[in-house]
């Protein structure tokens, strides 16, 4: 049995958080999110857990598990967590594949590979769903999809824009949000 899991604030979900959790649903026997809460809400990050547990769940209904995951200061406790849920939920699951935007920038994936080794009783791979040629246009301007540029699209109020990042149902929700 193989686990997907995807690990990410997304604060708020965009269309290539969408298209990898999706990809992993097709892989996969099973499909977990953790969405990482930081320590502090602020505006690079809005919504709740519940916010976000809530726009997935209206995407996904009962196909993914949703969990949330902490952010600590240290990396080390940050991946004990991480290891904890998997192996007190799922511990018979031996192939875990870890879904990634970005092998060289992004932060979750550098930390879980320097910290590997701590992830024992799993055999891990490494996915990576990249999205460095994942643009919107909009007013004859490219834009890359990233949870930044929603956020400011947001904070703008640019709904058009933010329906480019974003499929019709999750626009409703994270709009509601924001409004």
């Amino acid at each position: 049995m193989s686990l997907g899991l995807f690990i990410g604030r997304l604060n708020p979900p965009h269309i290539w958080h969408i298209k990898t959790i999706e990809k992993a649903l097709i892989e996969n026997d099973k499909v977990i999110v953790l969405l990482g809460t930081p320590i502090f809400n602020n505006k690079d990050n809005p919504l709740s857990f519940a916010d976000r547990k809530n726009i997935l769940k209206s995407k996904f209904k009962d196909r993914i598990i949703i969990l949330e995951i902490i952010d600590t200061r240290s990396d080390i406790l940050w991946v004990y967590n991480i290891y904890k849920l998997i192996y007190e939920n799922w511990f018979w699951i031996k192939d875990i594949n870890l879904y990634w935007w970005d092998f060289k920038n992004d932060s979750a994936y550098l930390v879980l590979k320097k910290h590997e080794d701590k992830l024992i009783n799993f055999n891990i791979n490494y996915i990576e769903n990249s999205r460095s040629e994942s643009y919107v246009q909009y007013n004859g301007n490219d834009y890359q999809v990233s949870a930044t540029n929603l956020r400011n699209a947001l904070n703008d109020k640019n709904y058009d824009l933010v329906k480019k990042f974003c499929d019709k149902d999750t626009f409703e929700i994270i709009k509601s949000n924001f409004s």
